[in-house]
């Protein structure tokens, strides 16, 4: 999955139903000035998109995350390319990907039927498992 696909998917831009809200973190000149980081460069030596933790919108602004707009307790981080490799890792050492993630759908889906079947309709239930990967 690359970071177009995750916003679109999962964040403020699926499919114009913005149900996340982004997280934004505006820098100012003082903070630039205590972490030393001062040059034309700024921007790649920021402390927060160093370690991961956010991204660049503008000059002055960071985003840190999304959180949902209904329920703010739901947070998701910004897309992890180092998350991602490790999941690419992952896949490469199955015998057979796509043997593996469809036994594991079904046992998700099964157990799903099973817990939810009464208040979740099967399409519903489909269409969450086919997520998995």
């Amino acid at each position: 999955m690359d970071v177009i696909k995750y916003r679109k998917l999962y964040l403020c831009e699926n499919w114009n139903d913005n149900c996340f809200k982004m997280v934004e973190y505006y820098v100012d000149s003082k903070e630039i000035r205590l972490n030393e980081v001062v040059s034309n460069d700024f921007q790649r030596n920021h402390p927060k998109v160093l370690c991961g933790e956010g991204y660049w919108i503008t000059n002055e602004k960071l985003c840190l995350g999304y959180e949902m707009i209904s329920k703010p307790e739901i947070y998701r981080p910004i897309f992890s390319h180092k998350r991602q490799r490790l999941l690419d890792k992952v896949n490469l050492n199955i015998i057979n990907p796509y043997k593996f993630w469809n036994k594991l759908k079904l046992k998700y889906f099964m157990l799903l039927v099973k817990m939810y079947y009464k208040r979740i309709p099967i399409e519903c239930i489909k269409y969450i498992v086919m997520y998995i990967n």
